[in-house]
């Protein structure tokens, strides 16, 4: 079969592949096919690393045994006598089902392999944005913003002017996800009203409009003091 007539598998099939691949246990036709796709689309050649990456966390590793004791060590090395004839087709078999038994766990594994690929599958990146926040009560001089940095690690949160806070309160950001309000950081300003932090991707990435209250519990589940700042005037 030559490879422009090997048929293109799917999305699975790409990744069982890759995983054969990691493991070593492609058959000739597999690997002519995985060869295919790499010429095809050089892109795989990135995830094909990221399934070797991957291959170090999974606990492929057998337990190691013991050193036998002295004694079995001699019966194993005492010259053996003639094996009986029904003893010359018993021991291929045994090797035979061994074999099919160790087959069957490797597909398993390259199957483990691939869907543990598929989980560990970095999420698609936000897009950049701004969100800024005004002051709720007019005269209020305190503003900031959200930015979504569209990084891995981390979006940012930056305000000014922000009033004291009274004793055992603290400022709390929230973050409007799908119509409901979810709660993200809790902090405190600097001496001058000031506060520049990173601040978790979710759910801060995801959200439509963020605000910012005064609460009593730091890890309330939705806000219970007064609104100070919102990005949804």
């Amino acid at each position: 079969m030559t490879p422009d007539a090997i048929p293109t598998p799917d999305a699975a099939g790409i990744d069982a592949l890759l995983a054969g691949h990691a493991l070593g246990d492609l058959e000739p036709a597999e690997r002519e096919q995985l060869a295919t796709l790499l010429r095809q689309r050089p892109e795989l050649r990135r995830r094909l690393e990221e399934f070797s990456t991957t291959l170090e966390l999974l606990p492929l590793a057998l337990p190691a045994t013991a050193v036998p004791p002295p004694a079995l060590r001699r019966r194993l090395l005492e010259p053996r006598p003639q094996p009986r004839p029904w003893r010359l087709w018993l021991v291929p078999s045994l090797l035979a089902a061994g074999l099919l038994v160790l087959a069957g766990e490797l597909h398993q594994t390259r199957q483990q392999l691939a869907g543990l690929q598929r989980q560990l599958a970095p999420a698609p990146l936000a897009d950049p944005r701004l969100m800024p926040l005004q002051a709720v009560q007019p005269g209020q001089k305190a503003v900031g913003e959200v930015l979504v940095t569209g990084n891995r690690t981390h979006n940012l949160l930056t305000l000014s002017h922000l009033p004291p806070l009274p004793p055992q309160r603290t400022y709390r950001l929230w973050a409007t996800v799908a119509g409901k309000t979810v709660g993200c950081v809790h902090f405190v300003p600097d001496a001058r009203g000031q506060v520049a932090m990173p601040i978790p991707l979710s759910p801060t990435s995801q959200a439509s409009a963020v605000s910012v209250s005064i609460e009593g519990d730091p890890n309330g589940q939705e806000p219970r003091g007064p609104m100070l700042l919102t990005s949804s005037l």
